[in-house]
């Protein structure tokens, strides 16, 4: 997966849908997220440094239309200002700890990476503004 950001803006927040792959029964999958805790990491690709490293991320479920829709989770991270202030190309992952038992953790994307774009901006404050 592609996300894309300009250097410097606090939006759009990193957003991903938790997807129901059918190895798992939702229902305990829900039980198990209300005990849990959701970090983000970032690194950079061609360096290979982490820019972000276990940083508090958040879970939300999707408001539905109908009882009867399923429910839908979603993980966001909302950048802070030292996240953006470099432009590059850096590849993130969320990590989900169940505190249960055996502590398991799952690591997400499962399918494909999550690639990180930080781009200059092309619109800049002028030196001297404009009387």
């Amino acid at each position: 997966m592609e996300f894309f950001i300009r250097k410097n803006s606090l939006e759009p927040i990193l957003k991903m849908q938790l997807v129901q792959d059918g190895r798992n029964d939702f229902k305990s999958f829900h039980d198990k997220l209300s005990n849990s805790s959701i970090y983000f990491s970032m690194k950079d690709v061609k360096t290979g440094v982490p820019k972000i490293l276990n940083a508090k991320a958040h879970i939300v479920a999707k408001t539905t239309v109908s009882v009867n829709s399923p429910v839908e989770y979603y993980i966001y991270y909302k950048w802070k200002s030292r996240d953006v202030n470099k432009s590059g190309r850096f590849e993130g992952q969320f990590i989900i700890y169940f505190h249960e038992q055996n502590c398991s953790e799952l690591i997400v994307p499962i399918r494909e990476d999550l690639f990180i774009n930080i781009s200059e901006s092309f619109v800049g404050a002028p030196c001297n503004p404009p009387c």
